[in-house]
């Protein structure tokens, strides 16, 4: 079962592998994937498979969904700091008349809303690719991984073709052993020519890989980004230290998300007891509390 902070942590994880150009048209590809589940057992400690990372996006695109059929073309509309809806009883019981799933946002509201937003609220796939939002997150990874199991399929098929030696097709000239030897000499052409393709392939992958690598460092050592709510959020969760809801972790989380300073100077110290002094000094709280 996911927590509340689990899943904003996980959808703002997101957002910053698509900044960092990892995500395209709504798939991970494997940098960003890797990034993902490395952060999220470095701050909570669970190994999660990328399988249940895509059920969990799918889950948070369907109640994306409901909340905005809930309030599609309303005006007037007033929200919470988190993103969801803040109106009257009169109003909600006005939604259930006619929409009866409208009283399960009413009873028990959608967390990280405002999240979500970002992660959803801008999607399109044109339908030419085969593929629609409603089918989710594991079908384009299927889709994928199909076209790769095709690729694959192919370079092995032609690798296993018997590639004539001169000696063979020389010793044949005439009649039906010309025919063959013509047949042969095409066979090998197909192979060069076949191996030639996946060659310029492999290198095309390799290179864009380097790429995303040193755009990915790049990123990374950005100040906006290393020093970003997330970054100090992920060594806050790493400190021994601090309990986790006690009252110095609260308030540190106050210290950070207020503005970039105080993560630059939380960030600035490099092991993990400076780290907590500071945020003790910092904040009044003691990590005994």
């Amino acid at each position: 079962t996911w927590s509340d902070e689990q899943t904003r942590f996980f959808l703002q994880l997101r957002l910053d592998e698509n900044l960092k150009g990892n995500i395209r048209k709504q798939m991970v590809n494997e940098a960003g994937r890797q990034a993902i589940v490395d952060k999220f057992y470095e701050a909570f400690g669970i190994k999660i498979p990328w399988r249940k990372f895509g059920i969990k996006y799918n889950t948070c695109k369907k109640q994306y969904e409901s909340f905005k059929k809930l309030t599609r073309n309303r005006t007037g509309l007033g929200f919470d700091s988190t993103g969801f809806i803040n109106m009257s009883e009169d109003w909600w019981n006005e939604r259930c008349k006619e929409w009866p799933g409208a009283r399960k946002f009413k009873d028990k509201p959608v967390a990280n809303m405002d999240l979500m937003e970002k992660v959803f609220g801008t999607v399109y796939i044109s339908g030419g690719e085969g593929w629609s939002a409603q089918q989710g997150e594991d079908v384009l990874d299927t889709k994928h991984s199909e076209h790769d199991d095709e690729i694959d399929g192919e370079d092995d098929a032609e690798s296993r073709r018997d590639i004539p030696t001169e000696e063979a097709v020389g010793s044949k000239n005439v009649g039906p052993s010309s025919s063959r030897s013509k047949v042969n000499k095409k066979r090998s052409r197909a192979v060069q020519a076949g191996q030639a393709v996946a060659d310029v392939i492999r290198e095309s992958v390799e290179s864009r890989d380097k790429i995303l690598s040193h755009k990915n460092h790049l990123i990374e050592n950005h100040p906006e980004f290393s020093c970003s709510e997330l970054r100090a959020m992920e060594v806050l969760h790493s400190l021994p230290a601090i309990r986790m809801w006690s009252p110095l972790y609260k308030a540190s989380i106050n210290h950070v998300k207020q503005d970039a300073a105080n993560r630059q100077t939380f960030l600035f110290y490099g092991d993990d007891e400076n780290r907590v002094l500071y945020l003790e000094y910092a904040t009044g709280e003691s990590r005994d509390a």
